[in-house]
């Protein structure tokens, strides 16, 4: 690697840890709470009635961690553990689903501060390289939701994520 592939290479790591910590801050701040709660929340509500075991592969984290978690969830009242034979789906009270919203209101408004000091034009190639950066990344479908676990879905309708987990499967069909 050359001496300018590893500069962009070096900004593109400190990018990387500005943008996950100002997400970060602006979840916590909202659901009160730091860890993966505002995760999980987040998750749950794009993909409700998925289990705890498939929440953890998301999270990346332990089972033992994931049942805590859940734990948590639902000790604060924003999550409920239906049952349904040995499956136990997690699903959104009204209440999880008014924080769940509110910490992708902050994230995004965060984001917006940030992306807001850049050009129209310098958006739109943010917006091109993060595409080219994400979409192959997407083998499977946890993979997806790892990458998409903060993302508000309706402010991407094109999700390059998505388009690289859909191409990764029609390809290994």
């Amino acid at each position: 690697m050359n001496a300018r592939d590893q500069h962009a290479a070096n900004l593109l790591g400190a990018s990387a840890l500005l943008v996950t910590g100002i997400v970060r801050d602006a979840v916590h701040e909202t659901v009160g709470a730091g860890g993966a709660l505002g995760e999980a929340l987040i998750a749950i509500k794009d993909q409700p009635g998925r289990t705890a075991d498939w929440l953890g592969g998301v999270l990346r984290i332990s089972q033992p961690g994931t049942a805590h978690l859940v734990r948590r969830l639902v000790e604060q009242g924003w999550v409920v553990r239906e049952s349904h034979g040995r499956a136990r789906p997690l699903r959104l009270t009204p209440e999880g689903e008014r924080v769940a919203v509110a910490a992708l209101e902050a994230r995004q408004a965060a984001l917006g501060r940030l992306v807001g000091r850049l050009s129209g034009e310098q958006r739109k190639q943010l917006a091109a390289i993060a595409a080219e950066l994400l979409g192959p990344e997407a083998r499977d479908d946890v993979r997806l939701a790892q990458l998409c676990r903060l993302c508000d879905r309706a402010s991407c309708p094109r999700c390059p994520v998505y388009e690289g987990w859909r191409e990764t499967t029609r390809s290994s069909d």
